[in-house]
């Protein structure tokens, strides 16, 4: 069996109101694949929120190289998460998590 190729999604979530909680975002991100392409797509998508400042809005999102669109499209419909107006912006993908690190802020 092969095993399909992961890629990596900079993207940063700008909002109007309070910050929203990375655990919100995954949960709003993956109702919205779900809604959009079904239960076997959203599953098949193998997403996962890899990492999200809330203060800034910057995240790195892993998918299934063949969901890459879906996932981006998904993302793209949200308009609110938790009463906070959101707007979702891909900045940049990539097939390694190395080729994102650098954009990503830590706070140590």
């Amino acid at each position: 069996m092969k095993r399909s190729r992961r890629r990596y999604l900079l993207f940063h979530l700008h909002r109007e109101g309070q910050p929203v909680n990375g655990k919100h975002l995954g949960l709003a991100l993956w109702k919205s694949l779900l809604s959009l392409y079904g239960e076997i797509n959203a599953a098949d998508s193998k997403l996962y929120l890899l990492d999200f400042d809330e203060s800034s809005g910057v995240g790195v999102l892993q998918c299934s190289g063949s969901a890459l669109q879906q996932v981006i499209t998904a993302a793209v419909v949200i308009n609110a998460i938790e009463q906070t107006l959101v707007s979702f912006e891909p900045k940049r993908t990539s097939g390694t998590i190395k080729g994102l690190n650098h954009q990503v802020p830590r706070h140590e």
